[in-house]
C-alpha cells in the first residue's frame, strides 16, 4: 500500500509485457527490479498473461511477490485489469464478471488499493447499438460494487476505445453508477489524441482522480489508401508513434499543474503500450529501458 500522500511515479507492467519489442516478457520481479533501478516508487500490475494473471497468481503466489516488492520498496500502485462489460454475449459478460472478480481478489492480495476497469468495454461492438452497450456496462459494474467493497479495492474506471471515449461521458457513467466504491483514471494521452483539454479534464474530475496513464506520441506522417470507385477515393489513416516524454503532442506539464492544484496524491503511471518504431526498425528491450528511464526523470522534474 501507499506509503506516504504525494504524488508518485509507477511503471506499468505492460511495458515489459513482450508486446512491443524484440524479445519476450520479463517476469514480475525482473520488473519490480528495473522499476527500483530506473528510480519509481511503484508498480501498476498487467492482470493478464503473460505478466500477472489472476488464474496464475493464487493468493501464496501473490503474497510472495508482494514481499519480493516490499523487499525493495516498491508498492503496487494498481491492478490493471481487462475487463469488458460491453460484450454482446451475455455468456462472456458473465465471464467477465468472474474475472473480474479474481482480479479483485488479485489486488487484495498484491496490496494494491484499485483495480481499473474500462468503462465502456475495450472496444466498440457492431453487434449491438452503443446505447446497449453502455447499459450492459452500468449494470456489470453495479453488480461488481459489492465485490469490491468485499476485498477492500476501488474500481478505478478508464475510458479507452469503447463506447466511452471523453471524460465527460465518464463522469456521466460513474453518476449512474452511483457509488463511492468508484473512482476515475485518467489518460492524458487519450485526451489529447481527442482533443481534450487535460487541464479540464482534472478538474472536471477532481477528487474522484486516483491514478493516472502517461505516455507521448508523435503524429506521422498520413498514411494514404487509394480505392477506385471508379473515381479516385482515398483515406487517410494517421500514424502515432510513441516517444520520449515531452517530445509528443500529449500535454504533460499542463497535467502535473493540474494535478497539484486539486491536490492529487495518487500515482502516475508510463507506459509503454502500443506498437512503435525507433527510425522503421523494431525496437530492442535497451529502447525500452531507455524510454524508461528517461520518463522517471522527466516527471520527477516536473513534480
Amino acid at each position: 500500500m501507499k506509503k506516504d500522500k504525494e504524488m508518485r511515479i509507477a511503471l506499468h507492467s505492460i511495458t515489459y509485457a513482450g508486446f512491443f519489442y524484440e524479445g519476450g516478457a520479463l517476469s514480475l520481479e525482473q520488473i519490480i527490479d528495473r522499476a527500483k533501478r530506473f528510480g519509481y516508487q511503484a508498480v501498476e500490475v498487467m492482470a493478464k498473461r503473460p505478466t500477472c494473471s489472476p488464474f496464475d497468481f493464487d493468493s501464496k503466489r501473490a503474497q510472495e511477490i508482494r514481499r519480493y516488492a516490499d523487499s525493495r520498496d516498491i508498492d503496487f500502485s494498481m491492478v490493471a485489469g481487462y475487463i469488458d462489460l460491453a460484450q454482446p454475449s451475455s455468456l462472456a459478460r458473465e465471464q467477465a464478471l468472474v474475472f473480474a472478480r479474481e482480479t479483485f481478489r488479485l489486488a487484495k492480495d498484491l496490496g494494491a488499493p484499485s483495480v481499473r476497469v474500462y468503462a465502456g468495454g475495450d472496444v466498440i461492438y457492431q453487434e449491438a447499438s452503443t446505447w446497449q452497450q453502455w447499459n450492459w456496462c452500468v449494470e456489470g459494474i453495479k453488480e461488481l460494487v459489492p465485490i469490491a467493497e468485499s476485498f477492500d479495492v476501488d474500481i478505478a474506471l478508464e475510458w479507452h476505445t469503447g463506447v466511452v471515449q471523453s471524460t465527460d461521458a465518464l463522469l456521466d457513467m460513474v453518476e449512474q453508477i452511483g457509488s463511492e466504491q468508484v473512482k476515475i483514471v485518467l489518460d492524458p494521452p487519450h485526451l489529447s489524441m481527442r482533443g481534450e483539454s487535460v487541464r479540464d479534464a482534472v478538474k472536471k474530475v477532481g477528487p474522484l482522480l486516483v491514478h493516472a496513464h502517461i505516455a507521448d506520441f508523435q503524429r506521422g506522417t498520413p498514411v494514404v489508401s487509394y480505392k477506385a470507385t471508379p473515381e479516385l477515393v482515398i483515406q487517410q489513416l494517421i500514424p502515432l508513434n510513441h516517444v520520449p516524454l515531452g517530445e509528443g503532442i500529449v500535454e504533460i506539464k499542463p497535467f502535473i499543474e493540474a494535478c497539484k492544484e486539486i491536490g492529487f496524491t495518487g500515482d502516475i503511471s508510463f507506459e509503454v503500450c502500443t506498437p512503435f518504431h525507433i527510425r522503421h526498425r523494431m525496437p530492442t528491450l535497451s529502447d525500452v529501458d531507455n524510454l524508461v528511464k528517461q520518463a522517471a526523470n522527466y516527471l520527477k522534474r516536473l513534480i
